[in-house]
């Protein structure tokens, strides 16, 4: 994902598809697609790189770090895993409209792991209509 933005730090949050996405996908070789290029101003990024449960999930300055490098299928359902570690993008156990993410350990199948790329580059939870989106829609 790259993102073009003006702020420094904000939390990701999922919401409503309606509301649109933020996320332009790019193919990698070789790995396969990757989450952040590092080629724009913002990327996906966990907070303080800190790999444990919980930690939050944010928009950052990009610095092609460990903290920014995710790993995913761009078709059918995926999870998106920081490359090298067993941590999964996660929407919580209960996802809804402003819920932040964080990454969890990663678990086969767990819906709140579970994701989906859509034809116009929406990132959406599967089998809910809520999509990644960021806080309040805006940086």
């Amino acid at each position: 994902m790259k993102f073009f933005a003006q702020a420094s730090i904000v939390t990701l949050v999922i919401s409503q598809v309606a509301l649109g996405a933020f996320t332009e996908i790019r193919k990698t070789l070789p790995g396969g697609p990757k989450c952040n290029p590092g080629i724009g101003p913002k990327c996906l990024d966990v907070r303080g790189a800190q790999l444990q449960n919980g930690t939050p999930v944010q928009i950052f300055d990009c610095n092609r770090s460990n903290a920014q490098d995710w790993e995913f299928r761009n078709h059918g359902t995926t999870s998106i895993r920081l490359r090298n570690t067993s941590f999964c993008l996660d929407a919580g156990s209960h996802p809804a409209n402003g819920v932040k993410m964080k990454i969890w350990q990663c678990f086969n199948n767990l819906p709140a792991q579970t994701w989906r790329f859509t034809p116009d580059s929406h990132v959406v939870l599967q089998n809910t209509a809520l999509c990644l989106d960021l806080t309040n829609g805006d940086i």
